[in-house]
């Protein structure tokens, strides 16, 4: 039994990063990148006419990646690899000539001012070419990009306020340096700045003065897998620092505000569907064609027919909706709870909490009727017309001691495993009744995540979400060797 709960907790691990690193890729294929960012917010048509003003953008921009981690690579960082040879060819795409578009030409440009101190060696090179001065210009302002100490607040915590001031002195000097160029259509980039020799030459200065800051002789290797996003957000995810940068709060408090709302509501629904369910199949097991097991198909298959956006718009305008002749609303059509419930006594506050989450529940719960049922059924008529049952009943034992004490056990096998997955619903929330009903769970705030591409949030309850549906499999799983004694003798 130990061998059998080993191994299957060992098979956990893999499966565990795995969907992680799958939803971690998906988000990473439909995030907004610094460019894409700047270009739809139409810096790039203004970045020639207000340089300061673009240049704290872009500042501003950098900061809010670098604290969701989406300034690096997905999964591998190759930008240690980048020798100048590679950052020439990558301003040359930058250029506005030929048949380049000018969208496709910044978001080239602006790649480099996101790829972070690996590109500082690299960019440094271009700049002490002397055949590459018409690139000084978008390499210099890259270079103060790539040197540029991003402050957020748990580093300055971390680092102490002598780093901060450091940190805010180089910014300061880095900016002063930024060289003017334009980059026009048909002739390229051209520098504008009178002071670009001295500029170059101090951003030289300071790039020399800390040369070990910079260096990537070993650094390469590891960032290749260590300094990527996905690096990023798993050593968040084990500090507890995942941070939601639309609602400017970390993930885990955000969930935590919405959890016990859904899972109450998710509780209780699978409760009920689940022992309702149990209990209408063997009744329709043991009642095999007669009309009542015929009447209570029809009627499930029916209610399983409709949809539960239908049946709870259905019951929001029938029953939650004040109409013409006197007939108010039976239930509240919004919350959890009436706008006075604080000055309610714990009865009067119960009942009013019932009154909210009675047409919630039904639409939660009325399509699992069907299905479990139905499977119930089925696995129960299996095990009605097995040998053993059969043995049984030519012992002298009474069918209901056939049902409940032989075959409803061996009938659980099956409902077991579609309860694998139980855990994982109680934290999902539901979408649909949540925003029919106005109840702030968290489906709704999960829903808005995904809209707002905030991949913090997302990949905070795809953690959780994971988590608790391996954890439900690992439970299915002993279950399975406790019902089922061939499970227990095989790892005997």
């Amino acid at each position: 039994m130990l061998a059998y709960l080993l191994r299957r907790m060992l098979w956990m691990v893999p499966t565990f990063l795995g969907i992680l690193i799958i939803n971690f890729a998906v988000l990473r294929m439909q995030d907004v990148s610094l460019a894409e960012t700047l270009v739809g917010g139409g810096e790039a048509g203004e970045r020639q006419a207000d340089g300061k003003q673009m240049a704290a953008q872009v500042q501003g921009h950098l900061v809010k990646l670098r604290r969701t981690g989406r300034d690096l690579p997905a999964l591998l960082n190759t930008r240690g690899f980048i020798g100048p040879e590679g950052i020439v060819e990558r301003l040359r795409a930058a250029e506005r000539v030929g048949t380049t578009k000018d969208s496709d030409a910044f978001r080239a440009e602006v790649e480099l001012w996101s790829g972070g101190s690996l590109l500082v060696e690299p960019l440094a090179g271009v700049l002490r070419d002397p055949a590459q001065a018409r690139y000084h210009g978008p390499a210099a302002t890259a270079l103060t990009y790539a040197m540029m100490p991003i402050v957020l607040p748990e580093t300055a915590e971390r680092q102490g306020v002598a780093w901060v001031e450091a940190a805010r002195t180089r910014i300061q000097e880095l900016e002063r340096l930024r060289v003017g160029y334009r980059n026009e259509r048909g002739t390229g980039f051209a520098t504008t700045d009178p002071k670009v020799a001295d500029k170059v030459a101090r951003l030289l200065v300071l790039v020399d003065a800390t040369p070990g800051e910079w260096d990537r002789s070993t650094r390469r290797w590891t960032a290749l897998v260590g300094e990527t996003g996905f690096t990023d957000f798993f050593a968040k995810l084990l500090t507890g620092t995942l941070y939601s940068e639309t609602r400017k709060q970390p993930v885990w408090d955000l969930i935590a505000e919405r959890w016990q709302i859904s899972f109450t509501y998710n509780f209780i629904a699978i409760a009920i569907g689940w022992i309702g369910a149990v209990l209408i199949g063997i009744r329709s097991a043991r009642r095999m064609n007669t009309f009542e097991d015929k009447a209570t198909t029809q009627v499930l298959f029916l209610t399983w027919s409709l949809p539960s956006f239908f049946v709870g718009t259905l019951f929001l305008h029938l029953l939650c909706t004040d109409h013409p002749g006197g007939r108010t609303a039976w239930f509240p059509n919004r919350g959890i709870l009436s706008p006075d419930h604080a000055w309610m006594s714990t009865w009067e506050w119960l009942k009013d909490a019932a009154w909210h989450a009675t047409l919630p529940l039904i639409v939660l719960c009325y399509g699992s009727f069907t299905s479990l049922s139905r499977y119930m059924r089925g696995s129960l008529l299996d095990q009605l017309g097995s040998d053993y049952a059969r043995t049984a009943r030519a012992k002298g034992v009474d069918e209901d001691g056939v049902v409940y004490r032989h075959t409803v056990p061996n009938s659980m096998i099956t409902m077991i495993t579609l309860g694998s997955g139980l855990l994982a619903s109680l934290f999902g929330g539901s979408v649909i009744v949540e925003q029919i009903f106005s109840i702030p769970g968290l489906g709704q705030l999960l829903l808005d995540a995904a809209i707002q591409r905030d991949a913090p949030l997302v990949m905070g309850s795809t953690i959780i979400s994971v988590g608790l549906l391996l954890i439900g499999i690992l439970i299915a799983d002993i279950l399975y060797a406790v019902v089922d004694p061939r499970v227990r003798a095989r790892y005997a």
